[in-house]
């Protein structure tokens, strides 16, 4: 198995060439003891170093907030022959994009808060590299080919819209007072499910997934609801299987996603309420346990290749959220070009 680190070594020498292109023409001067007691701050860039699980890791905190928006015709890592998988690439996006642009060509900036670089090694030889932000928000879009790694989705909706869905089928005679249930007693009450990376059959699948869904087993829940509620939701017929529920399609193609919101994300008033926390693309010639920037004592285990993690947050929120009906329907591509109604990206 051969893997490219070429984008490290393209991501300093721009850093480098960065640094080298700024014209000092400032010179020392010597601060008084009473002048530096006046004085706090931290180093613009952190250099720091760790061990474990056999391995040795070095990363590099730049202390920056970073805004941009930034169009990719096609972002793929890892594109090599993996074992029992039909898709060339382990990251795989078209038209990828953060950020976007209003129809005035104002922009709406992707966010990332103290961006690093962090490299595993063992012994003297470089295992992997990834690439994470302390935090980030805005809109990511693309038509996801293949995602390999983490994709925390939660799910939301009334039950107003979920009960006209449901299809019963043979199962009329639990399925009907369900329905009907949903339908009207629950009608204005909030359900919520957590969905992930699977394959068409409902199964967990975090490699090279070209679907997203609840998983088999997956419960709904009713967060503001009653303790009866809740605990006639987890009696098992609510629970996702062979991807459905009740009848409604529970496992959805990527590609449908045109646009997706990194952060927390209010759609009644169509603004960010909070970041996501420990997001990270990352580029391994072997299994590598990083060390999870929201848990220090916890890993995230990022297989062989290439791993993109967009996790919750450890309060639970930051998660991609979708309402019933961006799930079931998708989620049109918002715009990503400055003069797009002219010339496009």
């Amino acid at each position: 198995m051969r893997h490219s680190f070429r984008f490290a070594k393209h991501a300093s020498a721009l850093i480098c060439a960065g640094l080298l292109s700024v014209n000092t023409q400032a010179n020392m001067v010597e601060l008084e003891d009473s002048e530096l007691s006046n004085i706090t701050g931290q180093a613009f860039i952190n250099l720091s170093t760790d061990a474990h699980s056999g391995m040795n890791f070095t990363k590099i905190d730049f202390g920056v907030k970073v805004e941009t928006q930034m169009n990719v015709k096609k972002l793929e890592l890892g594109n090599y022959t993996r074992a029992g998988e039909t898709r060339p690439a382990d990251l795989s996006i078209n038209n990828f994009a953060l950020g976007t642009v209003n129809a005035d060509d104002s922009i709406n900036p992707f966010l990332i808060n103290n961006p690093y670089i962090e490299l595993a090694y063992k012994g003297d030889r470089v295992v992997g590299v990834r690439v994470g932000f302390g935090e980030a928000q805005g809109f990511l879009s693309g038509d996801i080919n293949s995602f390999t790694g983490n994709l925390a989705i939660d799910i939301y909706g009334k039950g107003s819209y979920l009960g006209p869905k449901i299809s019963c089928g043979l199962d009329f005679l639990l399925c009907l007072p369900a329905k009907a249930l949903v339908s009207g007693a629950w009608a204005n009450d909030d359900f919520k499910a957590q969905a992930t990376l699977l394959d068409s059959n409902g199964n967990l699948d975090p490699v090279r997934a070209a679907m997203a869904g609840l998983s088999n087993g997956t419960q709904l829940s009713m967060p503001d609801g009653s303790s009866l509620a809740n605990w006639l939701l987890q009696s098992g017929f609510f629970n996702a299987g062979n991807c459905k529920l009740l009848g409604v399609n529970t496992c959805f193609n990527l590609t449908d996603y045109k646009t997706l919101p990194v952060g927390k994300f209010d759609t009644n008033t169509n603004q960010f309420l909070d970041t996501s926390k420990g997001v990270f693309i990352s580029l391994q010639t072997e299994n590598v346990p990083w060390r999870d920037q929201q848990n220090a004592g916890q890993f995230i285990n990022a297989l062989a290749g290439a791993f993109m993690n967009m996790p919750r947050n450890a309060d639970g929120s930051g998660a991609v959220t979708l309402s019933f009906q961006q799930a079931l329907e998708g989620i049109l591509r918002r715009d990503t070009c400055l003069g797009s109604a002219v010339s496009g990206c």
